[in-house]
């Protein structure tokens, strides 16, 4: 039996919208000058990420759920994997506490997808024999 929460998440889950804002957020902290604020991830990791959440977007947004939902899951792993202590460390910056608060909400929302909210959809092995 799905409930409520369960079916909101699933919606999210399978929607382009928290992507494409994580790409949006990631877009606009582009523009923050690195160099006197400690803790903020490179240009290039800001500018790059932001194109990868867009591209995720896009992929949720023609119907894929599946892939897109494992790319938005894998590259917030992978930038979190290369920025979350750096910006957690003190001194901290907002905006980098920000993107990575940010990136994990997307890594559980999307993560939750294909193993705990997928159902049976395509599941050949649990079909009755």
């Amino acid at each position: 039996m799905v409930t409520k929460p369960d079916a909101t998440a699933k919606r999210l889950s399978q929607s382009p919208w928290p992507v494409t804002s994580l790409a949006g957020l990631f877009l606009a902290s582009a523009f923050i000058p690195p160099s006197p604020h400690k803790g903020l991830p490179l240009f290039v990791h800001r500018f790059g990420f932001a194109g990868i959440f867009a591209g995720a977007g896009y992929v949720l947004s023609t119907g894929d759920s599946r892939n897109g939902s494992g790319i938005s899951t894998a590259w917030s792993l992978i930038y979190l994997f290369l920025n979350a202590r750096k910006s957690l460390a003190a001194p901290r910056h907002p905006v980098a506490v920000g993107l990575t608060l940010a990136t994990i909400g997307s890594a559980g929302l999307y993560g939750s997808e294909y193993p705990f909210l997928s159902g049976d959809d395509g599941d050949s092995s649990s079909a009755a024999a």
